[in-house]
C-alpha cells in the first residue's frame, strides 16, 4: 500500500513527553559520556565496538531530544532497553577479543548500562566465541539505521506509513483501509470501526488502525523469526475485533476508552520496535537466541495484556451501564410496563427439559390440593422458556382453558405497579386496593393458573420494604385455594412460608451435552465434519448454559465461522456472546452482571468471595474455604456463601466445593478482580498445596496423588494467571510451585504449559532457569515432543556445565541419550550414557549409575543385543532394590520380561511382566501399567489368548490417550494390529498399523516406523498368498 506524499501541514497540537521518556533521554546521555571515557584507541577492537555503542546511544538520545514534535515517539524507552540487552550480549565477546589489550572492558560497559536502565540485562549462556565481531558490527549498524530520525520522525515506526495524514485527514485512512488487500472484509470493517472510534480521541490514538496495518504488513517477516509471534499478532487482532464487533458503535469515546486505546497504540508500536530489533540482530542470533525472541515476545505480550486490562475495565463500565439500564427498565419511577391477557407463544426449541416439563405439568393439573411451583436458577438457564412451555402444554390448556395467565415483573416499578398491571391482565377495573380486587377475582373462579415471571425484580429489591410486601402478597395468594401459582425467579433461595410443591427439584441445571447440541443444531444447522470437534468444545466451554448455547448458535447462523469463534472465545470469553448490545436475553455479560447487581451494596464480602471462587475452575473446596476464612478475616463465611448461592451465582457440590457455571465464572474472573490481599492469601494456600505434590513413584505416591488431583486444574489456572498477568518478576514461591506441579505432571498427564510460560520470565535467574529447562525436557520427552525435549535439555546442560554442576550435567546427558535412542542414533546414545555413568561413578552416585545401566539396557534391547540387555537390566534392578526404588526395579523387570518375549520364552515373559504389573499397580504408576499392559498383550497374543491380549492392549491405549503419550498409543495400536492379523482380520489390522505408523513418524521414532513397515510387508505377502 503506497503512502502519499507527506503534507507540510501537521496538527497544531504538540505532544508532551511522558516522564519515562525524558528519563530515558538522560540515561542515554549518561551512557554516551561513560562510553567516551572508556574508549580505547580508535583502531582497537574494543574501540570499534564502543564506537558503534556510542553511535546508537546518540541515535536514541536524538529520538528523545526535547523538541516540539507533533508526532509521538513512544518507542524510545523500549528501543533503549532492547539495545542495552544487545549490549549485554556483546560484553563477553568484547572481553574475549580484548584480553591482551584492555581486560574486562565488556564487564565495565555492562555495569554502566545496567545502572542506566532499571531492568538488569541477562547474560547469555552461550559461548561468545561462536560469533565474530563483524557480526556485532553489522547488527549494531542495523539497529542504528532503524532508529534514524528524519523530519522529526523515526524511520522504524513512521517511515512509509500514513500516520501523520491519518491524524489530519481520517478519510484518507478509511480509503487506504478499503483498498488494502492484506485483510479480509471482516477485518477491514473492524479497523474501520476502530478508526471511527478514535476520531474523538487525542492525536496519537488516531494512528492505531494504521499501526495495526503496519504490523500485519510485516507479520510474515516476524513469523519467520519465531513462531510464538503469531500468538502475539492474534492478541492484537482480538483487541481490534472487540472494538469492531457488533454493538461497538455504542461504545462512547471517553476517558476510559481513550486510555485503553492509547495504551494499545503504544503496545503495538513497542512490538514493532522489539521485533524489528530482534530481526536486525539476526546475524548474532546464535548468541542472542533463543532467549531474545522469547523475552521480547513475553514483554510485548505484557504490554498488550495491560492494554486489554484497561479496555476490559472501560467495557466493564459499559456492562455496568447495561445492567443499570435493565434494572432501570425494570424499576422506573413511573411504570412503562405493558400488561396483556395474551399468552406468549409456545417455545419452538426446548431440548433437555422433558423430565422437568412432565413433572411440572403433572403438578399443575393436580386437582387434589392447591399447587405452588417455583422455577429457580441462574440467569440464562431458561426459566421463562420452561414456564411458557408449561402454560401452553395441551394438558394444562385442557385443565384451565382460558384461565391461564402470565405476567412479568421485569418492568414493574414495584409491587403496587405489578398488582395494578395485573388488573389490566384480568380485565378488571382500576382500584385503590388492587390486591383485594385480585383476590376476590381469583376466589370467584373455580380454577386459575397464574405465572409470575422474573419475580426477583421486586423480591430481590434493595428496598427491604419491597421485599416484605412481595412476601406478603405471595402469602395472600397462597391462601386462595382455587389459584395455581407458578413463579420464576433468579437465584436458589425460595420465597419463605409457601408450601412449594417442587421444593426438592426447584433449581434448573444446565443442559446435557446432547440437549445443548440439539439446541445448537436447531438454530445454526449441522456443522461441517472438520468443525464438529470445535463446536463440541465450545459448547462444553460455556457449560451447556442454554442462553450461551443459543447466542453461540445465533452467531454461527449469522455467518460467523466456528474456528474464528473458538479463537475469540480463548481471548474474550463471554464478551463475544451477545447478539444485541443491551438486554439480558441477548447478552451473557449483561445477564450475569444483572445477578451481581442484586448483591448487597453495603457489604463487599459476597463479591469478594465470588471473585476468589472465580479464580478456581474446579471449585473452592472446604479445606481451602476454611483457610480463606482464617487468612482473609472473613466473618460468617457460611452466611456470605448463602448470599451468593441464594442468587445462583454459585452452587455447592456434594463434596462441599463451591463451584460456578463457566460463563458466570469467566465473567467474574475478567470483570471483578479479588483484592490484592485476598489474592495473596489464595496464592499462599495453593503454594502450600503445590509443595505436597509427589515427585517420585513410591508406596506413598497413590495417597499423595489422590490428594493433589482434585486441585490440579485450580493450580494450573492460578499459577498460569500469576505468571502471565503480573509485571513483577516471578517470586521463588511461584517458581517452586510451578516446578512442583510440573514435576508431578510427569507422573500423571504431562503438562508443559506452566513451564513454557515461566521460563521467559526467569532468564535472569540462571539456576532456576536450568532446573526448569531440565524439567521441561523431561515433560516433552514424556509427551513425545523429541525436538523440544532436546532443545530444553541442551540448554539446561549448557547452564549446568557453566555452573560446574557435574551431576546435573550428567542427568541432562541421560535425557539427550534417550532422545538419540528414540531416533535410532545408537552410537550417540551410548556415548552420552557412558559419559554420564563415568561422571556418576566419579561422584559415587549409586542411583545415577543404576539409571545409566537401565538406559544402556534399553539401547541394547533396541539393537537386539538381548544378552547384554539382560545383564544390564539385572544389574540395575539389583541396585534399585537395594535403594528401595521399587518403580525403577519394576522397569528393569519389565525389560527382562520383554527380552524373554523376544526370545519366545512366553511363560517366563508372562511371569516377569505380571510381577512388574503388580508392582506398578500397587504404586499407582499409570505409565508403568500402560507399558507393562502393552507388553503383556504382546505375550498373550503369542500364546494365542487373543481376548486377553486385546483387553490388556485396550488398557494401554486408554492410558496412553489420557496421558498424551503418543509412543504408548502407537505401541498399543501396533500390537492390536498383530492380534487382528493373526485372526485373519486384515482390513482392521492394516488400518491400525497405518495409524500406528503415522504416530511413530510424528514423533520421529525410526524403530517404530520400521516395525510398522515390516508388519505391512508381512500383511501384503499373507494377503497375496
Amino acid at each position: 500500500m503506497a503512502a502519499p506524499a507527506l503534507s507540510s501541514a501537521l496538527p497544531a497540537a504538540t505532544y508532551e513527553y511522558p516522564l519515562k521518556v525524558v528519563e530515558t533521554r538522560n540515561q542515554a546521555n549518561t551512557i554516551s559520556k561513560k562510553v567516551i571515557n572508556l574508549k580505547s584507541k580508535p583502531d582497537s577492537i574494543p574501540g570499534q565496538i564502543s564506537a558503534h555503542v556510542l553511535s546508537i546511544t546518540e541515535a536514541v538520545e536524538s529520538a528523545c531530544a526535547g523538541r516540539s514534535l507533533e508526532v509521538l515517539e513512544p518507542f524510545a524507552a523500549v528501543a533503549l532497553e532492547e539495545i542495552v540487552r544487545l549490549f549485554a550480549s556483546c560484553c563477553t565477546a568484547l572481553d574475549v577479543a580484548s584480553q591482551a589489550q584492555k581486560p574486562r572492558f565488556g564487564a565495565k560497559l555492562s555495569a554502566l548500562t545496567s545502572r542506566a536502565i532499571s531492568r538488569s540485562p541477562s547474560p547469555s549462556p552461550m559461548s561468545a566465541e561462536s560469533t565474530s565481531l563483524d557480526d556485532y558490527r553489522v547488527s549494531l549498524d542495523a539497529v542504528k539505521a532503524l532508529l534514524r530520525i528524519e523530519d522529526g520522525q523515526s524511520q522504524l515506526v513512521y517511515s512509509g506509513t500514513l500516520a501523520p495524514f491519518a491524524a489530519e485527514r481520517p478519510a484518507l485512512l478509511h480509503e487506504a483501509i478499503s483498498k488494502s488487500t492484506a485483510f479480509n472484509e471482516a477485518f477491514k470493517t473492524a479497523l474501520q470501526t476502530m478508526a471511527n472510534i478514535t476520531d474523538g480521541l487525542p492525536f496519537p490514538c488516531k494512528a492505531v488502525a494504521q499501526t495495526v496495518l503496519q504490523l500485519h504488513t510485516r507479520g510474515e517477516t516476524y513469523r519467520a523469526t519465531d513462531n510464538s509471534i503469531a500468538t502475539l499478532i492474534r492478541k492484537v487482532d482480538d483487541f481490534v475485533e472487540i472494538l469492531g464487533k457488533p454493538g461497538a458503535q455504542n461504545i462512547v469515546p471517553g476517558e476510559d476508552i481513550a486510555c485503553a486505546v492509547e495504551r494499545f497504540f503504544r503496545a503495538v508500536q513497542s512490538i514493532i520496535v522489539r521485533l524489528e530489533i530482534v530481526r536486525a540482530t539476526a546475524t548474532i542470533k546464535k548468541l542472542v537466541a533463543p532467549t531474545a525472541v522469547k523475552t521480547a515476545v513475553a514483554e510485548a505480550q505484557a504490554d498488550l495484556d495491560d492494554a486489554r486490562r484497561l479496555l476490559d475495565m472501560a467495557l466493564q463500565v459499559d456492562t455496568n451501564r447495561t445492567a443499570r439500564q435493565i434494572l432501570q427498565a425494570q424499576n422506573p419511577t413511573k411504570s412503562n410496563a405493558k400488561y396483556s391477557s395474551e399468552l406468549p407463544a409456545s417455545p419452538k426449541i426446548l431440548h433437555g427439559r422433558d423430565e422437568e416439563l412432565i413433572r411440572l405439568v403433572a403438578l399443575v393439573v393436580d386437582r387434589s390440593r392447591p399447587i405452588r411451583v417455583a422455577i429457580m436458577g441462574a440467569g440464562g438457564l431458561g426459566k421463562t422458556t420452561l414456564a411458557t412451555a408449561v402454560i401452553q402444554h395441551v394438558e394444562v390448556a385442557t385443565t384451565f382453558g382460558t384461565r391461564r395467565f402470565l405476567v412479568t415483573a421485569e418492568a414493574a416499578a414495584g409491587v403496587d405497579d405489578l398488582l395494578t398491571g395485573m388488573l389490566t391482565t384480568f380485565g378488571l377495573e382500576a382500584s385503590s386496593d388492587p390486591l383485594t380486587s385480585l383476590l376476590q377475582h381469583f376466589r370467584s373462579h373455580e380454577r386459575t393458573l397464574l405465572v409470575i415471571d422474573n419475580l426477583e425484580t421486586i423480591w430481590n429489591s434493595a428496598n427491604a420494604q419491597q421485599r416484605r410486601i412481595t412476601e406478603d402478597v405471595l402469602s395472600k395468594l397462597d391462601n386462595v385455594t382455587s389459584l395455581t401459582l407458578i413463579i420464576t425467579c433468579r437465584g436458589a433461595e425460595l420465597p419463605p412460608d409457601i408450601d412449594w410443591a417442587n421444593r426438592d427439584a426447584v433449581v434448573l441445571s444446565t443442559l446435557s451435552p446432547e440437549a445443548a447440541l440439539a439446541t445448537f443444531t436447531d438454530i445454526a444447522g449441522d456443522a461441517p465434519a472438520p468443525d464438529q470437534p470445535i463446536r463440541d468444545a465450545l459448547l462444553k466451554e460455556v457449560d451447556y448454559m442454554p442462553l450461551a448455547v443459543t447466542l453461540l448458535a445465533r452467531l454461527v447462523a449469522r455467518g460467523k465461522q466456528l474456528r474464528d469463534l473458538d479463537r475469540r472465545w480463548n481471548s474474550v470469553h463471554t464478551g463475544m456472546l451477545r447478539t444485541q448490545p443491551n438486554g439480558r436475553l441477548d447478552n451473557v455479560d449483561a445477564s450475569v452482571q444483572l445477578s451481581i447487581a442484586y448483591l448487597p451494596s453495603d457489604d463487599p464480602t459476597p463479591l469478594q468471595l465470588l471473585s476468589l471462587c472465580a479464580q478456581l475452575p474446579d471449585g473452592m473446596r472446604l479445606s481451602v474455604r476454611n483457610e480463606i476464612e482464617r487468612l482473609c478475616g472473613f466473618r460468617d463465611l457460611d452466611g456470605v456463601l448463602d448470599v451468593i448461592q441464594g442468587l445462583a451465582l454459585v452452587y455447592v457440590t456434594d463434596d462441599d466445593a463451591i463451584r460456578m457455571l463457566s460463563p458466570i465464572r469467566l465473567y467474574v474472573l475478567e470483570k471483578h478482580k479479588p483484592a490484592a490481599a485476598h489474592h495473596a492469601s489464595l496464592l499462599r494456600i495453593y503454594y502450600e498445596i503445590a509443595r505436597q505434590a509427589p515427585r517420585d513413584i513410591d508406596p506413598q505416591f497413590p495417597a499423595a496423588r489422590d490428594r493433589i488431583l482434585p486441585e490440579l486444574s485450580n493450580l494450573d489456572a492460578l499459577l498460569l494467571s500469576e505468571i502471565q498477568n503480573f509485571d513483577e518478576p516471578p517470586s521463588t514461591d511461584l517458581i517452586d510451585a510451578v516446578n512442583a506441579v510440573s514435576d508431578f505432571s510427569c507422573l500423571h498427564v504431562p503438562n508443559w504449559r506452566l513451564l513454557a510460560a515461566l521460563i521467559p520470565r526467569i532468564e535472569h535467574l540462571l539456576e532456576y532457569l536450568a532446573s526448569s529447562l531440565r524439567l521441561l525436557a523431561d515433560i516433552h520427552w514424556r509427551r513425545d515432543a523429541s525436538d523440544l525435549s532436546l532443545e530444553a535439555a541442551t540448554r539446561a546442560r549448557s547452564l549446568y556445565q557453566s555452573f560446574g554442576q557435574r551431576s546435573d550435567t550428567a542427568i541432562c546427558d541421560m535425557r539427550i541419550a534417550n532422545l538419540h535412542r528414540l531416533k535410532g542414533n545408537y552410537p550417540e546414545a551410548i556415548a552420552s550414557l557412558s559419559a554420564a555413568r563415568e561422571t556418576f561413578n566419579d561422584l559415587d552416585n549409586q542411583p545415577g549409575m543404576a539409571y545409566c545401566d537401565r538406559d544402556l539396557a534399553l539401547v541394547a534391547y533396541d539393537q537386539e543385543n538381548y544378552d547384554d540387555a539382560a545383564a544390564l537390566f539385572t544389574s540395575a534392578r539389583e541396585m534399585f532394590l537395594q535403594l528401595d526404588g521399587q518403580a525403577n526395579a519394576a522397569v528393569c523387570q519389565e525389560g527382562l520380561g520383554n527380552i524373554r518375549r523376544m526370545q519366545r520364552d512366553y511363560q517366563a515373559a508372562e511371569t516377569q511382566l505380571e510381577s512388574a504389573l503388580q508392582t506398578y499397580t500397587s504404586l499407582g504408576s499409570m505409565g508403568g501399567i500402560a507399558n507393562c499392559s502393552c507388553s503383556l498383550g504382546a505375550v498373550y497374543r503369542c500364546q494365542q489368548r487373543f481376548d486377553a491380549a486385546l483387553e490388556r492392549l485396550q488398557v494401554a491405549y486408554d492410558i496412553g490417550q489420557k496421558q498424551s503419550n503418543t509412543l504408548g498409543v502407537a505401541e498399543a495400536l501396533r500390537f492390536r494390529s498383530y492380534v487382528h492379523r493373526d485372526q485373519g482380520q486384515f482390513a482392521q489390522a492394516r488400518r491400525l498399523l497405518l495409524e500406528a505408523q503415522h504416530l511413530y513418524e510424528s514423533i520421529k521414532s525410526t524403530r517404530g516406523s520400521e516395525l510398522c513397515a515390516e508388519g505391512l510387508a508381512v500383511m501384503d505377502r499373507v494377503e497375496q498368498a
